[in-house]
């Protein structure tokens, strides 16, 4: 139950979820059993629920803060506690393998799938800042995103293509459902709500001439690109082509919600239709 907890949690936190119980946010009803069960399903100890229950803390006095040196503080110490938990700094916290060192193609490198606690909740926390912080987005028609969403896609694929780190492989895992699901709701949504929602937003408040507005994405792209960089510069340089149309989509729209579909599709795309994650020796 734990993860699925977890999963209804991240969802009730878009603003299109405005459900409330005694005043209080559903998600945060719904986080809350998902720390109870995930600790006596042992997904976590003691001392995850301890850096639990100070993340959660900095989060509210982060929103809280009226000086600017305090909200500037707290800010920090938010952003880099997400960031810990993303990449399972923290001890305490015992993700669930859902498949481990399988080779979903043949002539794939083996590929290790975890439900992670600490990363999902990063997201969650991450998500319900931006979305008290930012209540505005641009109007915007449903086929202008569409349209960049189709041109990520196929720019992100046809650039690995290229780079001969796939190949054209069509193929429907046992675990696809999982896949899916974890990939939305527990990456997509962390590091959108991470490169996007907090450090895009940042940059593109700091950049204050119209005529530089662009350089928020581009600067956000090299930062999603860099924290590719254990697969190789050739996987960079396909993670920057796909940043760039996460971090346009955003830039147009000002809308999270995007940019984690379009994150999610290029990843749904690359699962189903190519080698996955990528070739183990390039053809």
């Amino acid at each position: 139950m734990t993860f699925y907890f977890l999963a209804a949690a991240i969802l009730c936190v878009f603003p299109q979820c405005k459900l409330t119980v005694f005043r209080q946010p559903l998600w945060q009803y719904l986080l809350l059993l998902s720390v109870i069960t995930a600790y006596y399903q042992e997904y976590i100890n003691l001392n995850a629920v301890a850096v639990i229950a100070v993340y959660v803390g900095l989060f509210h006095f982060t929103l809280l803060a009226t000086s600017a040196l305090k909200r500037n503080v707290l800010t920090s110490l938010f952003i880099t506690a997400s960031l810990g938990l993303a990449l399972h700094w923290f001890a305490g916290f015992n993700n669930l393998p859902i498949v481990v060192n399988e080779q979903v193609t043949s002539n794939a490198i083996a590929f290790t799938l975890y439900a992670n606690f600490d990363k999902a909740l990063a997201g969650l926390m991450l998500s319900a800042y931006f979305f008290a912080k930012n209540k505005t987005a641009k109007p915007v028609t449903i086929g202008y995103p569409i349209l960049i969403i189709t041109i990520t896609i196929l720019a992100a694929l046809i650039t690995a293509l290229t780079l001969n780190l796939v190949e054209f492989a069509p193929k429907v895992p046992e675990f696809w459902l999982l896949f899916i699901a974890i990939n939305l709701l527990f990456t997509c949504v962390a590091e959108e709500a991470l490169f996007r929602g907090v450090i895009q937003t940042k940059l593109s408040k700091l950049i204050t001439p119209s005529r530089f507005a662009l350089l928020a994405p581009v600067i956000s792209t090299c930062v999603f690109s860099l924290a590719h960089f254990s697969a190789g510069t050739h996987y960079m340089l396909v993670a920057a082509v796909a940043g760039f149309g996460y971090g346009y989509i955003y830039y147009k729209t000002s809308r999270l919600e995007w940019a984690i579909l379009c994150h999610w599709l290029v990843n749904v795309f690359h699962f189903f239709l190519f080698t996955y994650p990528m070739l183990a020796t390039p053809s």
